[in-house]
This record gives C-alpha cells, sequence and structure tokens, in this order.
C-alpha cells in the first residue's frame, strides 16, 4: 500500500512541477495581453485569482489523503516553496523600483503598476517553484 502512495505521490509532484511552469507562463502571457490603455480591467484580476487559486488547491493535495499530502508536501518542498516565495517578492520589490523609475518617463495608474508587480511576482514564483520541483526530482 504504501509503495502505491508512494508511486502515485511522484507521479503527482511531477505533474505539480510541469503544471506550476505552465501556469505561470500562461498568467504572464495574459496578464500581458490584458494591459490596455484603460488599465487592468476586471477580467485581468478575475484571471489572476482563478489561476492562483487552481495551483494552491491542486498543488497542496488539500483534497488528498493525509498519507498522499505528507509525502507531496515534504521537506524538498518546503524548501522549493520558500524559495520560490523569496525569489517572487524579490521581483516584486524589484519591479516596484521599476515601475517607480518609470514614472518620470510614462505616466501610467495605479492600477498598471500592481497589475504589473503582482503579475512578475507571481508568474516568478511559479515558474521557479516548478523549476525547482523538476530539479530536485531527477535528483
Amino acid at each position: 500500500m504504501q509503495s502505491i502512495v508512494a508511486e502515485r505521490a511522484e507521479r503527482l509532484s511531477k505533474h505539480r512541477a510541469i503544471a506550476a511552469i505552465i501556469m505561470g507562463t500562461i498568467l504572464a502571457a495574459t496578464q500581458t495581453q490584458r494591459m490596455d490603455a484603460s488599465g487592468a480591467g476586471p477580467i485581468t484580476w478575475i484571471i489572476t485569482g482563478v489561476v492562483v487559486a487552481i495551483f494552491l488547491l491542486w498543488a497542496s493535495g488539500l483534497f488528498r489523503n493525509t498519507a498522499l499530502r505528507g509525502i507531496l508536501n515534504d521537506e524538498g518542498s518546503d524548501v522549493s516553496r520558500r524559495r520560490s516565495l523569496m525569489i517572487g517578492f524579490w521581483n516584486m520589490l524589484a519591479t516596484a523600483v521599476v515601475c517607480y523609475i518609470l514614472t518620470y518617463v510614462k505616466d501610467y495608474g495605479p492600477r498598471d503598476a500592481i497589475q504589473i508587480i503582482m503579475s512578475v511576482g507571481i508568474c516568478s514564483a511559479l515558474i521557479s517553484f516548478g523549476v525547482a520541483e523538476r530539479v530536485s526530482a531527477r535528483q
């Protein structure tokens, strides 16, 4: 029984890593397409929220049994998660600085800046988590 759970957890962690990379890339693509002259619209925020909610609910193993969830969220995943959150945080800070500097060149609204900062942070966190999980799965 334990071997079946371990094999299933390994397969799900591989799928989770690939899904994180794909979702981060799709989110980046949709966010850049949604930028227009009037700023970030409600569709953009709905897409962002749905992508993040789907990934968090599915990837955490919330609806799985406790043994499988324990294997999915091991120490390696915790390290990858913390590292990706750190990368997302620092990328958001760097993006905020860039947005501030760009206000001297081009005038844009706070919605645009917030959308850019959030998109960069979430996308970089998702992609870095997926890459870290793929690397740790190969070792």
